[in-house]
């Protein structure tokens, strides 16, 4: 009879580690993220926080980007474009074997989560537009299913229509992030955040650390009297730079007898910063060598910290308050996803 109760709690104590254990506390998600106009003259942070993009799980970008998977042979690169039906195919080279911009091969723009098991070296990415729409949501209604990690849902699928509207009639307020998602719950351990963002890329304008970017003046002067570029050409051409978003970071959901959520989002806003003049100017401004670099107002691409912590009650609707922007979010219950 002992021998029989041992094996038993044994058993109960090796399921309740097990990763399907773990994975049938299931809740659906909803999140909306706006903008507030304020006078704040509180002081951010030089650098926007850390945000460990690379291992969360993106939702938004099959939704509203372009999605182009490379692959690259021993004969010649090749772009693989996927049409509506998902069949693959390269995308047409020009005569020096370059590939052709795969986004035009795209049906109306619409992005396809793509993945080829066959090709080890394929990598996907996606062209964005410069503004990420605020709603986002599937083409249709959506549910996960069980063994599946995050599914995004469609937009009718959400319950925060009322909040929204009411909170997009208050004077200063702009829509930035509306979005709803059903996902297993891990504990902290095993848990992986999902990436959030949203806005306008100022990527053309600014890098990622703020400082505003100055060769467009420089590309300017290359210009022929044709118009053509004098002694660049395609292969020297610089690659596109990753997006600077206005609305960027992780929220990380986990579940330890309650239910936990982490933020780590830097919301850029456009601003002037003194900095330190150019090289050549200082060397003109400069009264002596020993005498200090000569500093200006430049625009500066400032980052506002979005970075909290709490413990929240499934099925309540919490609010993130911060003086630049606002989060509501809520965790429902839901039943476990069938196969």
């Amino acid at each position: 009879m002992l021998r029989q109760l041992a094996i038993s709690i044994a058993t109960l104590i090796a399921l309740s580690h097990s990763p399907l254990a773990r994975a049938e506390a299931w809740f659906e998600v909803e999140v909306y993220i706006f903008e507030r106009q304020s006078q704040s003259t509180e002081q951010w942070p030089m650098a926007p926080i850390e945000t460990k993009t690379n291992r969360a799980i993106d939702l938004i970008s099959p939704v509203v980007g372009q999605a182009v998977v490379s692959m690259s042979n021993e004969s010649a690169p090749c772009t693989l474009v996927y049409d509506a039906d998902a069949n693959s195919h390269c995308a047409e080279s020009t005569s020096t074997g370059t590939n052709t911009d795969a986004t035009t091969e795209m049906s109306n723009g619409d992005a396809l989560a793509v993945s080829d098991p066959s090709t080890s070296n394929a990598v996907t990415s996606y062209r964005y537009p410069s503004v990420i729409p605020s709603e986002i949501g599937s083409g249709s209604q959506a549910y996960a299913s069980q063994g599946s990690g995050p599914v995004l849902l469609a937009s009718s699928q959400g319950q925060f229509a009322s909040i929204i509207s009411s909170l997009s009639r208050e004077r200063g307020n702009r829509s930035l992030l509306h979005m709803t998602w059903q996902q297993p719950m891990m504990g902290k351990s095993g848990s992986v955040p999902i990436r959030l963002f949203a806005g306008k890329d100022y990527s053309a304008s600014y890098h990622f650390d703020g400082r505003q970017i100055v060769q467009q003046a420089m590309a300017s002067a290359m210009q022929g009297d044709n118009g053509t570029t004098g002694m660049m050409t395609e292969t020297s051409a610089p690659l596109l730079p990753s997006p600077v978003w206005q609305l960027d970071g992780t929220l990380n959901i986990y579940l330890s007898h309650y239910l936990y959520i982490e933020t780590a989002l830097n919301l850029r806003k456009e601003g002037r910063k003194l900095m330190p003049v150019a090289a050549d100017e200082a060397s003109m401004n400069a009264t002596s060598t020993a005498a200090a670099p000569a500093k200006v107002m430049t625009p500066y691409l400032m980052s506002i910290p979005l970075e909290q912590n709490r413990r929240v009650k499934s099925d309540e609707i919490h609010y993130l308050d911060h003086p630049e922007m606002g989060m509501v979010i809520q965790i429902r219950k839901m039943a476990q996803p069938n196969a």
